[in-house]
C-alpha cells in the first residue's frame, strides 16, 4: 500500500492535472496531514478514512456502470474500504469493483495508475454496523470493462446495476460532470504511435 507521502504525491499530481483538482483534493490532503499512517484507512476512525472507487466505462467508452447501493439506496460507482492486504489504492478499487460487480480482474482494465477523481462525502450513522457518521475521503480510478456480459452483482452490496450512456449522464445530478471529465482524461493521454 502507498504511504501517506505517496498518496500526497498522487493527490498533488491530480491537483496539477485538473483545474478543479486543487479544490477537490484539499479536504483529503488536510485529513492526511492531520492523521498518522495507521489511522488513514481505519474504518473505525470516525473523523474519516480513505476509501477507493472504480469508475467503469464500457468497451466503447460511451457508458458508465452504476450500482444501486443497498444501504444508501442511491446509484453509485463500485467502491469501498481499503483492506490491509491491498497492494495499492488502485488495486483496492479493482478488488472492490470485482467483489461488487462479479467481474473478474481480467475483465477490468485499469486505464491509469493516476487518480481520476476525488471526493470527500458524509456517510450517515449505521447502527446495524455500529458505525458513527463519518467522512469518506474517496480516491477514484478509471477502468474499462472488457466484457459487460459478465456482470453479476453482489446482492449483499447492491440491488441492481445499469449501464448509463455518457450522453444521458449530462442530466444526472450526481454524475453530470463525468462525461466531460472522461473527455478531458482522454485528451490528456499521450498519442499512441502507429
Amino acid at each position: 500500500m502507498e504511504s501517506k507521502e505517496e498518496i500526497l504525491e498522487l493527490l498533488n499530481k491530480y491537483a496539477n492535472t485538473y483545474k478543479e483538482g486543487k479544490e477537490e483534493s484539499e479536504q483529503i490532503i488536510q485529513f492526511l496531514y492531520n492523521h498518522p499512517q495507521e489511522e488513514i484507512f481505519d474504518r473505525k476512525n470516525f473523523t474519516g478514512h480513505i476509501t477507493t472507487s472504480a469508475f467503469i466505462i464500457n468497451e466503447d467508452a460511451d457508458s458508465l456502470l452504476l450500482l444501486k447501493h443497498k444501504s444508501l439506496n442511491r446509484w453509485l460507482q463500485p467502491g469501498g474500504h481499503v483492506d490491509a492486504t491491498d497492494l495499492s489504492l488502485a488495486m483496492a478499487a479493482l478488488r472492490e469493483a470485482c467483489e461488487e460487480t462479479g467481474l473478474g480482474s481480467s475483465n477490468l482494465k485499469l486505464l491509469s495508475n493516476d487518480i481520476f477523481d476525488v471526493d470527500s462525502h458524509y456517510i450517515p450513522e449505521n447502527t446495524r454496523k455500529q458505525e458513527l457518521s463519518h467522512v469518506h475521503h474517496d480516491i477514484r480510478f478509471l477502468f474499462q470493462c472488457l466484457s459487460s456480459k459478465a456482470i453479476n452483482i453482489s446482492l449483499e452490496e447492491s440491488t441492481g446495476s445499469q449501464w448509463i450512456s455518457l450522453s444521458d449522464l449530462k442530466d444526472n445530478e450526481d454524475f453530470y460532470w463525468f462525461p466531460e471529465k472522461v473527455k478531458k482524461w482522454y485528451c490528456l493521454q499521450p498519442a499512441k504511435e502507429n
